[in-house]
């Protein structure tokens, strides 16, 4: 192929147990007799942009200053899919914003639609081979580990370099009944460094969450409100929580969103928010709504990017500061 005609791409890659998922698919079709013309011999991987042959350098030194500053994160893959004029089947996870982050730090292209490429060939070929991968796929959770820069072609391997490790590997659900007394204690220390922060005591906040959460409180909520609550569990332990109120005017009331201090930065917050506005919508809620430490203004910066906007203030005499509210619409 011409000079002029070659190209770099970045992609992104997983980890071994993804990848092995994926490959097991594509190996599928091989054995079945579907060679197809995509390249061969590469890492399963996720297109996140291409570029001219000159950019090089300025893409390796951008590959390794990624690597210090992304982390590795988790994709669910529900989708198989066809397109290019039905001659690419491929697999494709849910776009997540950790998905969309990394592909805006990497390329600016609007034209981009997430997937892993299974197979590339004449569409009479893709068609007769999809049945084989839908009667094998099931959803499964993946996780985006690595970059690659690759030219293409003929084929040269430039760089790899790997996200990094925060060691998540857990899930939000439900909470148990038996559980009450970690969530206690998830809630109080997660809370408590607000509370030192402003320094806010039992003497002169005593109605502050980090001090009047008990497991009575909680074990109301579950039995008796039958309030919908729900955690992350990380290597059997929980180290997040959040409970939703729904209430009869389709507005939920978010309660009690907490990581343990040591856990977060992580992305654990945002995907028990995230967690909060799928469940909202499934209990035909549409909006949520939270109230803060006003004085809080990491916080409250926080919430507004994932939309929340700010609705008013009250202040109580029970608390040393004022309470702030905030809520989003989620249709």
């Amino acid at each position: 192929m011409a000079e002029e005609n070659k190209q770099l791409y970045i992609l992104a890659g997983y980890d071994e147990a993804s990848e092995a998922i994926l490959a097991g698919y594509q190996n599928l079709l091989y054995d079945k007799g579907f060679v197809g013309t995509h390249t061969k011999n590469i890492p399963m991987h996720i297109t996140l942009g291409s570029f001219p042959t000159d950019r090089e350098e300025a893409l390796k030194d951008l590959l390794r200053k990624l690597s210090a500053e992304v982390d590795s994160f988790e994709v669910t893959f529900n989708h198989l899919g066809i397109f290019g004029g039905a001659r690419v089947l491929f697999a494709a996870p849910d776009t997540s914003d950790e998905l969309i982050a990394l592909k805006e730090k990497c390329s600016d292209s609007f034209h981009w639609t997430p997937h892993t490429t299974l197979l590339i060939d004449e569409p009479d070929v893709i068609f007769r081979a999809a049945p084989h991968v839908i009667h094998e796929f099931k959803p499964f959770v993946g996780k985006v580990n690595s970059l690659h820069l690759y030219e293409f072609f003929p084929t040269r391997h430039i760089l790899s370099v790997n996200l990094r490790d925060t060691g998540l590997s857990g899930k939000v659900r439900e909470m148990a009944q038996e559980e009450i007394p970690e969530c206690t204690d998830v809630i109080c220390r997660s809370f408590l460094t607000v509370a030192d922060k402003f320094g806010f005591t039992p003497e002169n906040a005593p109605r502050f969450t980090a001090f009047a959460t008990d497991e009575l409180r909680l074990w109301y909520h579950f039995a008796m409100e039958k309030r919908p609550m729900y955690v992350y569990a990380l290597h059997g332990k929980i180290v997040g929580y959040y409970s939703l109120c729904p209430g009869e005017d389709g507005c939920a009331e978010l309660n009690n969103l907490a990581v343990l201090p040591e856990f977060r930065h992580r992305g654990i917050g945002e995907r028990l928010l995230k967690d909060c506005f799928d469940r909202a919508l499934l209990l035909r809620q549409h909006k949520v709504k939270i109230g803060i430490v006003e004085e809080n203004t990491v916080l409250r910066q926080w919430y507004e990017r994932f939309g929340f906007v700010h609705t008013g203030t009250r202040k109580f005499d029970f608390f040393p500061f004022t309470c702030g509210y905030m809520e989003k619409d989620l249709i």
